[in-house]
C-alpha cells in the first residue's frame, strides 16, 4: 500500500490516516489535464495520417503516455487516473463521444480534450477518481 495512505505508528504498524478529501492542493486540476492532453496532442498527433492498422496501438500509446505524464508531473496521491481515447478517421462525417460515471462532485472530476487535423481527430477523456 501506498505511503500517502498510512502512517507509522507506535509500534511501527502501518496506521490510516483516516482523511476523507484531498487538500486543496491535491484536488484533480482539471486545467492542469487539459494542457498536458493538449500538449501530448502536438507532438504525436500533428503531421499524423490516419491508419486504421495502426489506430489501436496508437489509441493505447496517447492513453498510456497521458497517465503516465499525468502521475509523473501532478503526482495525485490519492487518485485513480482512468484515460479514455478515442481516434476516428475525418470523413465528413459527425461523432459524438460521451460517457457516463458514478462519482462524488466534490472530490471527483475529470478533462476532456479533442485534436483534429485533415485525416484524424482524437478525443481523450480523463477521470480522476479520488480513493478514500
Amino acid at each position: 500500500m501506498a505511503a500517502s495512505y498510512y502512517i507509522n505508528g507506535e509500534d511501527g504498524y502501518k496506521e490510516p490516516t483516516y482523511e476523507l478529501g484531498p487538500s486543496e492542493k491535491e484536488k484533480f486540476n482539471r486545467k492542469a489535464v487539459e494542457d498536458i492532453v493538449s500538449n501530448l496532442f502536438e507532438e504525436k498527433l500533428k503531421g499524423v495520417v490516419y491508419d486504421d492498422e495502426k489506430a489501436k496501438a496508437l489509441t493505447l500509446m496517447i492513453s498510456n503516455e497521458v497517465k503516465g505524464r499525468i502521475k509523473e508531473e501532478l503526482q495525485y496521491p490519492r487518485y485513480k487516473i482512468v484515460v479514455q481515447t478515442v481516434i476516428g478517421q475525418v470523413k465528413d462525417q459527425g461523432a459524438y463521444v460521451t460517457s457516463r460515471c458514478l462519482w462524488d462532485h466534490e472530490k471527483d472530476n475529470y478533462a476532456s480534450q479533442w485534436f483534429q487535423n485533415d485525416s484524424l481527430f482524437c478525443v481523450c477523456m480523463v477521470f480522476g477518481l479520488y480513493l478514500e
